[in-house]
């Protein structure tokens, strides 16, 4: 199969097997040398919530480090995660589905106690590891459509237990849907409707077969470049067909191809 030079699963192959070279391209970057080098002056200066709270820019980083970073203006939803004792049931972690919100509490949650919690060496390489991994797969994201979610699921996939898991990250549910050649349509399903189905077309032990996960990963990839091309401009789209299922919604089937360049 031949693909574009705008292709995604060209990227995402290119992103995979030029890591280390996209990485130095990544971290050569002046935004990302300069946030770094402002994290590493001002980080020993964080010695309460209230500290973070007060400094944007490393707030920003911390919550990147968890692919949060879109919540920086919703301080005061920010600031009761942060504070909250994680391990309490009646804490609004624990009443949000979103899991990357209950990694970022639990991470973060001795800062409250300890005022020495970023002299800890290993706590502040966490968040700097945490904040070039997701900078970095946006980076790649921004050569075409869909690379970010695919580097994001192939990362997390293998920890993957149980189907909750899976509908209540936003992401991995993302390319999951799209990977199994689901329409948005189906979002619009109540939540048991969406596993039923799940479970019908999901074995939760796949995820702990990395083939498997790389072959969902590249059925993600071709169908995003499919569903943001012009039908009448993609040749590919002659290797599909569309199907109906119980009558609730339409998706395409496809036929048995080569995905590997």
């Amino acid at each position: 199969m031949q693909l574009s030079t705008d292709s995604s699963l060209l990227w995402y192959k290119l992103s995979t097997s030029l890591k280390d070279a996209h990485l130095k391209t990544f971290e050569a970057q002046p935004t990302v040398k300069r946030d770094i080098a402002t994290f590493n002056e001002d980080i020993g200066e964080i010695k309460s919530v209230d500290d973070l709270m007060k400094n944007r820019r490393v707030l920003t980083m911390v919550l990147s480090a968890f692919q949060l970073e879109s919540e920086i203006d919703k301080p005061a939803m920010v600031r009761k995660i942060l504070t909250e004792n994680p391990a309490d049931e009646d804490s609004l972690v624990n009443r949000l589905a979103e899991p990357r919100w209950a990694k970022l509490a639990s991470a973060m949650y001795g800062l409250n106690a300890n005022p020495d919690f970023f002299q800890n060496q290993s706590n502040v390489d966490a968040i700097l590891a945490g904040y070039k991994t997701n900078e970095f797969e946006k980076f790649e994201g921004e050569n075409a459509d869909g690379v970010r979610e695919a580097l994001y699921f192939k990362r997390l996939a293998g920890d993957v237990d149980a189907l909750s898991q899976i509908m209540a990250d936003k992401t991995l549910m993302h390319v999951v849907r799209v990977g199994l050649g689901l329409p948005e349509s189906f979002q619009s399903l109540s939540y048991e409707q969406q596993r039923d189905r799940l479970e019908k077309q999901i074995n939760i032990e796949d995820f702990k077969d990395p083939e498997k996960i790389e072959k969902m990963v590249q059925r993600f990839l071709v169908y995003t470049e499919i569903n943001n091309t012009d039908p009448t401009a993609n040749p590919m789209l002659s290797l599909f067909q569309p199907i109906s299922t119980d009558n609730s919604f339409v998706g395409p089937q496809p036929i048995q191809i080569d995905l590997f360049v």
